[in-house]
């Protein structure tokens, strides 16, 4: 099962990094060209170190060149990076695990958990409950929700009136109108209406109650190799188009 599962995520890899170089290559395999020709005259940029090295001040690159060694420079500092924050990891949770395993730290540990138990129940018998209602978090989950709905509506609203109208404003029997502000206003009152019929509160509070909501991994592979093929897209085209 496990070999097969990796086989899947080979093809699909597989076909996200084909799809993305034959998308950059197959205008030209087919004899096409851009709507307007790339600029030949590569642009340059100058890095200047805070020492002298080799005796020069300053060197001049390429920008493709400059692309280029940061797709490889960015990749290897944060698996540097993630490789050392492993090997700490590893080395604390093997001195935690001893130190866990003393005669000392067991009795210790013991000690500090039995008055914590004796003060929660006097804490209990001294107190009242303060545990808010269901009907209070499921309350709040669904004005959260809608409040986060509502912002991402707004902004795609604006989003698109700004595309189809660029300069926000039209003319009206001769009034001018802000068409920007009506379109995200009507945006957002159907939104109201949506959720005023369909949000309730069992809902989104069920899968809190039920914990059966595993975090999607495959997902999130899935969008970091799509942002890989992407980066590779891009070198690809600094590399092929460079003078």
């Amino acid at each position: 099962m496990r070999n097969r599962s990796w086989i899947n995520w080979a093809i699909i890899f597989a076909i996200l990094l084909g799809s993305g170089v034959l998308t950059i290559l197959l205008p030209a395999l087919l004899g096409g060209g851009a709507a307007e020709p790339l600029p030949r005259t590569p642009s340059t940029v100058t890095i200047v170190p805070p020492i002298a090295i080799a005796g020069r001040d300053s060197f001049t690159l390429a920008s493709w060149q400059v692309m280029l060694a940061l797709a490889f420079l960015v990749p290897a500092l944060v698996i540097g990076a993630g490789l050392t924050l492993g090997l700490v990891s590893i080395l604390a949770s093997r001195f935690i695990n001893r130190t866990k395993s003393t005669p000392d730290f067991q009795q210790s540990a013991a000690a500090v958990e039995k008055r914590r138990a004796e003060r929660v129940a006097r804490m209990r018998e001294t107190r009242p409950t303060s545990k808010a209602p269901e009907s209070t978090w499921k309350r709040w989950a669904v004005i959260t929700t809608a409040l986060s709905i509502l912002m991402f509506v707004g902004f795609g609203a604006l989003l698109i009136a700004g595309f189809f109208f660029p300069s926000n404003q039209i003319v009206r029997q001769d009034n001018i109108v802000n068409i920007t502000s009506l379109f995200a206003l009507g945006a957002l009152l159907v939104a109201l209406v949506v959720m005023a019929l369909t949000l309730r509160g069992d809902r989104l509070t069920a899968p809190d109650r039920s914990g059966a909501m595993p975090i999607p991994w495959d997902f999130v592979a899935v969008v970091l190799t799509g942002l890989l093929v992407v980066g590779l897209g891009i070198a690809v085209i600094a590399i092929v188009n460079a003078p």
